[in-house]
């Protein structure tokens, strides 16, 4: 079965992300644009397209508004709190995550944040021998992407780094060397 997984959309870091990254736009407004955005995203290239849709919560926590959970999702938790991990530097146990979905023949994941928890739990899946892929588009780089004209609600990846400046370009692949989760057909 194809699963998509989305880590940790809590209150906490939703908010962080939306507060301190929403200029030159009101948080108000951009509130609207950023939850908007996130829940077309997930609808259409992932719901719509027949992946069971998985929502990672920490423990004792409740889901981020600016999720639209629909019947068929699945909320998880991770068999740790969000205190622990901050105040410890504890991460929940990939195996555990990736156990509650059952069966996977493709698993996307998304979240946060893109090269520390995101990345940790890729890289289990794919040491597992699962067909993972990182949606780089619904980490915390969504709200930097929401003001690119090329970006696009419906499939994954908008963006072509071959766009970039030549420098800009090598590094932006350097940092995707040996991560197969992160590679994509641009």
């Amino acid at each position: 079965m194809k699963q998509f997984l989305f880590l940790y959309p809590i209150p906490e870091i939703i908010n962080f992300e939306i507060e301190n990254k929403c200029w030159p736009e009101s948080v108000n407004s951009f509130n609207s644009k950023y939850k908007n955005a996130l829940n077309q995203c997930i609808d259409l290239r992932y719901r719509q397209n027949g992946f069971a849709i998985n929502f990672a919560l920490f423990d004792n926590h409740e889901i981020s508004d600016a999720i639209e959970l629909q019947g068929s999702d699945s909320i998880i938790k991770v068999g740790l709190s969000f205190k622990e991990h901050t105040k410890n530097h504890i991460y929940p146990d990939e195996n555990f995550i990736i156990s509650q979905l059952g069966e996977i023949n493709r698993l996307v994941i998304a979240g946060f944040h893109m090269w520390d928890c995101v990345e940790r739990l890729a890289k289990g899946a794919h040491e597992m021998g699962l067909n993972t892929l990182v949606d780089e588009d619904l980490t915390e780089f969504l709200t930097g992407r929401l003001n690119d004209p090329g970006f696009r609600f419906d499939r994954y990846p908008t963006f072509d780094p071959r766009k970039l400046p030549v420098d800009v370009f090598g590094d932006f692949m350097d940092a995707r060397k040996d991560r197969p989760w992160l590679w994509q057909e641009y």
